[in-house]
């Protein structure tokens, strides 16, 4: 590297968003801490977990750097290439047939441990799919822009299903969604879409496997009620009887049993119980005593645990936090000087906001159970690093905002 080039990556480092790296460490702490916490409290393996996460964080940091100090213009010409090199993993592993908690997502490396190639491919399709929008051959033709989406998306998708990964599969369509309307896309096209969505519900809850129809009904039960209470002075007492049968057939399992709600009930009982200050830090109970799955607790219900050490007032922090890291992205789209900056920049924001709802829905019964890490807190090397490429992407838009492309 000459003086030159190191000038240079200095100028641009001067001009990094401050405000969101110091969001990413605090929230990162903020992970270490509890999962350090929950093993602490536990024992065996799991007070091993945080120094892993250590080391997940020491290499994700590296990839984050990489990712900024690129040019995201020069990254997304050649974004076909890791593209195309997902697309062959993901088939590589239905082909092995190997399935690790009834799923085809995991790569076994040796010295590694095992990665998940689907989460390190949501900033690859989205980066990709942002040039592809962007460049002028496609803004200038008459090939409309779903046919894109659906040509770039739909491979990685459908074998992100076959795997099956249904959660990692839903956090690409609302990133996806969000290009088209920034895009262009019309609203008649919007509602036919969602009417196509409605009609299809159906269909695409029969395909499911039984347990994760399971986690769908400890979503819909409480709602369900709410909505038959509130129907009720309308109806019959014979149509109001039906309805309370065919309600009460609905969330029974094939065998005729109640179907498994403790996970969520677990993690419902883990946030209220920590009030509005918490039990203390360490002071925790619900994952301690195996209440809430000691195997979840540091990953998808890492928020329930939050909760309950330190309450509503730490968990609103955390809550303040994470919506504070999405706006500083959607500020970066609006100052980004080109197309690319402003799309890639708006599909960040979509994918960590869709994590956060999800993932903290899914600790207070207002969202389905579907294994969702929380952005920077929850344990995990795949998404881990999938988390810093994105935000070491984001921060490329925002350190070349107002500059010409480098060659």
């Amino acid at each position: 590297m000459t003086s030159d080039d190191l000038k240079h990556n200095l100028l641009l480092f001067r001009r990094m968003d401050i405000l969101s790296l110091l969001l990413h460490v605090v929230l990162l702490g903020i992970g270490v801490l509890f999962i350090r916490g929950a093993g602490l409290e536990v024992g065996g393996v799991m007070s091993e977990m945080w120094q892993r996460q250590l080391l997940w964080i020491g290499a994700g940091t590296v990839i984050y750097l990489g990712c900024a100090l690129f040019d995201y213009r020069w990254l997304g010409r050649y974004a076909w290439m890791p593209y195309l090199g997902g697309l062959c993993i993901l088939v590589l592993l239905l082909l092995l047939n190997r399935s690790i908690n009834s799923s085809r997502s995991w790569l076994v490396i040796p010295g590694f441990g095992m990665l998940q190639p689907s989460e390190l491919m949501k900033p690859v399709v989205l980066l990709f799919m942002c040039w592809v929008y962007t460049h002028p051959t496609l803004r200038h033709s008459q090939i409309p822009p779903l046919l894109v989406l659906l040509a770039i998306l739909g491979p990685p998708l459908l074998l992100i299903l076959l795997q099956p990964d249904y959660g990692t599969a839903l956090v690409y369509m609302p990133f996806a969604f969000m290009l088209l309307f920034v895009n262009g896309l019309k609203w008649r096209h919007i509602m036919l879409s969602a009417l196509a969505a409605l009609l299809l519900l159906p269909i695409g809850f029969s395909s499911l496997r039984p347990h994760q129809q399971d986690r769908l009904k400890v979503f819909l039960e409480v709602p369900s009620h709410f909505a038959l209470a509130a129907v009720s002075p309308l109806l019959s007492n014979a149509r109001r009887e039906r309805l309370v049968e065919a309600q009460r057939t609905f969330f029974l399992k094939a065998d005729g049993k109640p179907f498994d709600n403790w996970n969520a009930q677990q993690s419902l009982l883990a946030v209220g119980s920590g009030g509005f200050m918490g039990k203390g830090y360490l002071k925790g109970t619900q994952y301690v005593l195996g209440y809430l799955p000691k195997t979840v607790a540091p990953t998808d219900f890492i928020f329930s645990v939050i909760a309950e050490e330190v309450g509503f007032v730490g968990s609103a922090c955390v809550v303040c936090l994470l919506i504070c890291l999405i706006l500083c992205i959607c500020r970066t789209a609006i100052l980004a000087t080109d197309e690319l900056g402003t799309f890639l920049a708006i599909g960040i924001a979509s994918i960590f906001a869709t994590h956060t709802f999800i993932n903290i829905g899914m600790t207070i019964q207002a969202a389905p159970i579907i294994g969702i890490p929380l952005p920077f807190v929850s344990y995990g090397g795949s998404f881990m690093f999938g988390s810093m490429m994105l935000a070491g992407l984001g921060q490329s838009v925002h350190m070349r905002r107002g500059l010409a492309e480098e060659t």
